[in-house]
């Protein structure tokens, strides 16, 4: 009986660290490069967003303008809160300011800022696509006009900081922690609330109201420029769609593990339970900046409009430079007899 419960022990022991030695392995050889990875998509898909918005037929389309400022947003977060983990975690090398108090509490400012800024300006291209798809006499429609995009854009700049503001408001240096929340608990509440709650509420609410409006609008019968309008506005509302269900995906699983995390953090567990939650709350963290990341290729695949403009931009850009190579070759013969002469 003694050598049954010596073997059974044994046998624990080596699961148990075979399966730390597992997580281990995934962790520094897997999970270390996805803030390499997200920067390398985000910038490709940063570069291909600003081209396309800034082409001559979607530059003046306000919903355009929103998911560009949300592009902004996305590749700086990456810079600024996602690709300094692989620094740390591949070299060891960290920013100084988990050492001084005022620095703490702006770079967590800026960890709840950003990744809150880039999707309200999601959340305000479902509002806008909301407000086009309602009646000419509504006076909802006045937020689609370009003079008032300005003031939007301001307007979601403070509310997200403003909803963002209990972050630093609640963290400091902790003796042997370092930067770290002063009240976890209210700090984790306030985060569910605003960040976990708020957002995905208002846009789905968005996201059923433009709906309801397209399904009214489609028993209406138009002109063939205005059905030619309503096929490209419901090109927009079929990729923010798309965009807002993804959102929510990444930003749900994210809300769920830290809730879990946050308030079981003090319960008692073994070596092994807490190095899987902890390996599952990194994991989750992780994946959560591939909502900075989805933009362009969702955008990509859901949208013809999207797609017909970034191709015709890339065709109008080849052409370009292969007429500005031959206007070089016709030029650098006559350059190279008045030189001989």
């Amino acid at each position: 009986m003694i050598n049954n419960n010596t073997t059974t022990t044994v046998d624990l022991i080596q699961t148990s660290k075979s399966l730390i030695d597992d997580l281990n392995f995934v962790s520094q050889n897997i999970l270390i490069y996805l803030p390499l990875t997200f920067l390398i998509f985000g910038l490709i898909g940063f570069i291909g967003n600003v081209f396309t918005y800034l082409q001559p037929q979607l530059c003046s389309n306000t919903c355009c303008i929103y998911s560009l400022c949300g592009s902004f947003i996305d590749i700086i977060n990456l810079c600024i809160n996602s690709f300094p983990n692989y620094f740390s975690g591949k070299y060891g090398i960290t920013l100084p300011w988990f050492t001084v108090s005022g620095l703490c509490k702006f770079s967590i400012f800026l960890l709840g800022f950003l990744p809150y800024l880039s999707i309200s300006f999601l959340c305000m291209a479902i509002i806008d696509r909301f407000a086009i798809t309602c009646d000419h006499t509504s006076s909802v429609r006045r937020i689609t006009q370009l003079r008032k995009v300005p003031w939007m854009i301001s307007l979601t700049v403070l509310t997200s900081g403003l909803f963002t503001l209990y972050a630093p408001l609640h963290h400091g240096l902790v003796p042997i922690i370092g930067c770290a929340s002063t009240n976890p608990t209210l700090t984790g509440i306030a985060y569910i609330i605003f960040s976990g709650l708020l957002q995905p509420i208002t846009m789905i609410t968005f996201v059923l109201l433009t709906y309801r409006n397209v399904l009214r609008s489609r028993g209406r019968v138009g002109d063939t420029a205005q059905t030619n309008g309503r096929n490209l506005r419901n090109q927009f509302i079929v990729t923010i769609f798309a965009q807002i269900l993804v959102t929510s995906f990444i930003s749900m699983q994210w809300v769920i593990t830290y809730m879990y995390f946050t308030f079981t953090l003090s319960y008692p567990r073994t070596f092994v339970e807490f190095s899987i939650v902890l390996f599952v709350f990194n994991l989750s963290n992780n994946f959560y900046y591939l909502n900075n990341v989805k933009a362009f290729y969702i955008s990509i695949l859901t949208s013809r409009v999207f797609r017909k403009t970034l191709f015709d931009g890339l065709k109008n850009l080849y052409r370009r430079h292969i007429r500005q190579q031959m206007n070089v070759s016709m030029v650098n013969p006559f350059t190279q007899t008045r030189d001989i002469n």
